[in-house]
């Protein structure tokens, strides 16, 4: 009986863990679920969703400054007076009382060159704190997501602690019965049932706050990730061992280099400052202001005037018969205009020198952000790699050293029955058994951390990805 016992517990608690009694069919959270939502809930996420969205409006504006936009202009213009004499009546010159005009239009309305190339330099910022804020939000969602998985797995972990205790107990109740029977046999002293049923107590003991510290974990990962307090998560089955990412580690902080978010940010931030220092000298340049249009223009007013005056002459036989009739519509228009204006600061009060001070010292410090981003990326990479190293061979040690504590625990046992050991050292045996359990558990749950860190670490997960296959 006491070799299964710990046989069932070494094999539950590191292979199979029970789902909280709370999670309902449905309804629980997967890990996959739980940092999706704590994404769509975190304040800090959509403050940075909110820099994302104001960067790309900037960009936007900034490339209808760079470059041309184009415009259609639909126009109708229809005008009626009566006894108007308007402002040319003293030339004795008569007003019309009905007039219209019709307009088409297709055209650029003052374009900005600047010839210097300053908006072109201002497009290219804008781009680069657009990308810097995007990567800014997956750097956000990374950290959020080894978080949550952390969160989570201290669920699964105490769970396991919970099954361990429970199986525990239970040996130790059977452990006081066999006390028991020996002390009526009269081969050991009571001394053994107290020390028995002691052992028993503190187990119960354990048992209930390990309890209490699964409620706890789940409801401090509720409240981490937005959701109600009495969210129901559903641990998984069996803690997944993921395999390490493929590479040697030169390769993976290559990799992490050229694609992790908080690199990326700090490069654009580094191009940005290039661009604004290139911008430094712009004014120098002429600007040019452009404006060009093509489409029809045509007034019915005119026409229906023309007309009169030619049918009026025919009714005087100045022109002969057959009346001419005037043609309607016009041939269409095209405009062009180009406006250059140049101004030389003869007097700025040092503005333009200062300028040039900060923009080196911003440029300045925006490489070095960029060159210490990169150290830490590489540090963050080695450390994760040897980390997750770690934890894949402590598994192994972690499960071997559960083994022979049971079967420790187990020969202990035996030896108890036999009369050649002390109930105190199967009690002994039995802690140890119980907490290389506990550390085989511990293993594998460091070890999922370890290598959801060493994804996230590399930039070539995003928050989902990185847990999409720990269910």
């Amino acid at each position: 009986m006491f070799r299964w016992i710990i046989a069932t517990a070494l094999w539950a608690a590191s292979a199979s863990l029970a789902v909280p009694a709370a999670a309902s069919p449905g309804s629980a959270m997967t890990l996959p679920d739980a940092v999706a939502y704590a994404l769509g809930h975190s304040a800090t996420v959509a403050t940075q969703r909110a820099s994302v969205t104001q960067a790309q409006h900037a960009l936007a504006l900034q490339r209808g400054v760079a470059y041309p936009t184009v415009n259609g202009t639909l126009q109708s213009f229809l005008g009626k007076s009566a006894n108007y004499q308007g402002s040319f009546a003293a030339l004795g010159i008569a007003q019309q009382d009905v007039v219209s005009q019709n307009t088409a239009q297709v055209g650029i309305t003052n374009w900005n060159l600047t010839t210097g190339g300053f908006s072109f330099l201002a497009l290219a910022a804008a781009r680069a704190q657009e990308e810097q804020a995007a990567n800014t939000l997956a750097n956000t969602e990374d950290q959020i997501a080894t978080s949550v998985t952390t969160s989570f797995y201290s669920i699964v972990q105490r769970q396991a602690i919970v099954l361990v205790d429970i199986l525990t107990l239970k040996y130790q109740n059977d452990l006081v019965d066999v006390a028991k029977v020996k002390e009526r046999a009269g081969v050991a002293a009571g001394v053994d049932v107290l020390q028995a049923k002691t052992s028993a107590a503190k187990s119960e003991s354990s048992l209930v706050a390990d309890r209490a510290s699964v409620q706890d974990a789940s409801e401090s990962l509720a409240q981490q990730i937005g959701a109600p307090i009495l969210t129901p998560f559903a641990t998984p089955t069996s803690v997944p061992q993921p395999p390490m990412p493929h590479g040697t580690l030169d390769t993976l902080v290559t990799i992490a280099e050229a694609n992790r978010p908080d690199v990326g940010a700090a490069h654009e931030a580094v191009l940005a400052a290039r661009f604004t220092r290139r911008g430094w000298n712009v004014e120098l340049y002429p600007q040019v202001a452009i404006s060009a249009g093509i489409g029809n223009q045509y007034s019915p007013t005119s026409s229906v005037i023309s007309q009169q005056q030619i049918d009026q002459e025919c009714l005087t036989k100045v022109i002969p018969l057959p009346c001419p009739v005037v043609p309607r519509g016009s041939f269409g228009f095209w405009s062009l205009q180009a406006v250059s204006t140049f101004t030389l600061p003869l007097v700025d009060y040092n503005a333009r020198h200062s300028e040039r001070v900060n923009d080196d010292a911003q440029l300045a410090s925006a490489e070095s952000t960029f060159a210490s981003t990169r150290l830490q990326s590489e540090l963050d990479v080695r450390e994760s790699y040897r980390a997750a190293q770690t934890a894949q061979a402590q598994v192994v040690w972690a499960n071997q050293e559960a083994a022979y504590g049971v079967e420790s625990a187990r020969i202990a046992q035996l030896q108890y029955k036999a009369g050649v050991k002390t109930i105190y050292d199967v009690l002994q045996a039995q802690q140890a058994a119980q907490q290389a359990v506990n550390d085989a558990v511990a293993a594998r749950v460091n070890y999922v951390d370890a290598v959801v860190k060493l994804r996230v670490s590399l930039g070539t997960y995003d928050a989902r990805s990185a847990v999409a296959d720990l269910r």
